[in-house]
C-alpha cells in the first residue's frame, strides 16, 4: 500500500496536469479575492447573495469565508485530480499489473483515494492561502484576531477537502462499476447540483445531509454552527464507507 501510494506521487510529480491545476488555483484565488468576485456550485442560492457578499466591506477574514462558496466552482478544476489519480490505470486497465502484485484490492482502493485525499488537501490549502495572501496585499483589515483567522482558513481547508473527497469516492465507484470515466466524471461534476434540483423539488428533510457543498459553504458565510455539523459528518462518512466497500467489491469480481 505504501508502494503504491509512492508511485502514484512519483507519477504526478512528472505529470504537467497537477502542475496546471496548481497553477490555476494560484491565478483563480488572487482574482477571486482581489476582484471580490463571489461565485459558487448550487441552485439554492439566488445570485442576489453572492452580489450581497461582493458588495459589503470585505476583511481578511470575510474573504476567507466567503471563499468557500468561491471554492465550490473548484470542483471543476479539481475534476483533473480524479481523473490522474484513477482516471490512467482504469481507463488503460493496467491497474491489473498492481493487483497481480500482491496487493490487496482494499489497500488498493485506499491507496489511490488517500493520494487524491493528499492532493485535494494540498490544492484547497493553497487556494485559502492565496486568499489570505490576497487579502494582506490588497491591504485589508484583518477582521479579527490571527488565531480566529487561522482557525476558520483551517476549518475552510479541512472542510472542503473531505466533502469534496466524498463526493469525488462516488466518481470513484462509478468509474470501477462502468469502467468509463466519461461517465463517473460527468456525474460527479453534475452531483452537487442535481442534489439541490431533488432537494428543491421534493422537499426531502434528510437529503441535505447529501448536500455536502452545501455545509462547505454554511459553514464559511457562518449560517451553520459547528454544533449542526455531526450529522453532516456521520452521513458524509457512511457515504464515504459505502462507496469504498461497493467500489472493493465491484472490483473483486472483476477478471484479471
Amino acid at each position: 500500500m505504501i508502494n503504491q501510494i509512492r508511485a502514484d506521487f512519483y507519477r504526478q510529480l512528472h505529470t504537467v496536469g497537477m502542475y496546471i491545476m496548481l497553477t490555476v488555483t494560484i491565478i483563480y484565488a488572487l482574482w477571486a479575492v482581489l476582484a471580490k468576485s463571489v461565485g459558487g456550485v448550487t441552485v439554492s442560492v439566488g445570485s442576489s447573495v453572492f452580489t450581497q457578499i461582493a458588495d459589503r466591506p470585505w476583511t481578511v477574514l470575510f474573504g476567507l469565508k466567503a471563499a468557500n462558496m468561491t471554492a465550490t466552482l473548484l470542483l471543476y478544476f479539481f475534476i483533473g485530480v480524479f481523473v490522474i489519480v484513477f482516471g490512467y490505470e482504469f481507463t488503460q486497465k493496467v491497474y491489473k499489473n498492481t493487483l497481480i502484485s500482491g496487493i490487496s484490492r482494499l489497500q488498493f482502493i485506499l491507496a489511490k483515494y488517500l493520494v487524491m485525499l493528499l492532493d485535494l488537501l494540498i490544492l484547497f490549502t493553497v487556494n485559502f492561502g492565496m486568499v489570505l495572501i490576497g487579502g494582506l496585499i490588497k491591504g485589508r483589515a484583518l477582521g479579527g484576531d490571527w488565531s480566529t483567522i487561522l482557525q476558520t482558513m483551517g476549518l475552510s481547508i479541512v472542510a472542503a477537502t473531505f466533502f469534496l473527497s466524498v463526493v469525488f469516492s462516488f466518481g470513484v465507484f462509478l468509474l470501477i462499476a462502468t469502467g468509463s470515466m466519461t461517465i463517473a466524471t460527468i456525474v460527479v461534476v453534475l452531483f452537487p447540483i442535481l442534489i439541490e434540483v431533488l432537494n428543491l423539488i421534493a422537499h426531502w428533510g434528510w437529503l441535505k445531509y447529501f448536500n455536502f457543498f452545501g455545509v462547505s459553504q454554511s459553514l464559511g458565510v457562518g449560517s451553520m454552527k459547528m454544533s449542526a455539523l455531526p450529522p453532516y459528518i456521520a452521513v458524509s462518512f457512511g457515504f464515504l464507507i459505502v462507496m469504498i466497500g461497493l467500489s472493493v467489491l465491484i472490483l473483486r469480481r472483476k477478471e484479471l
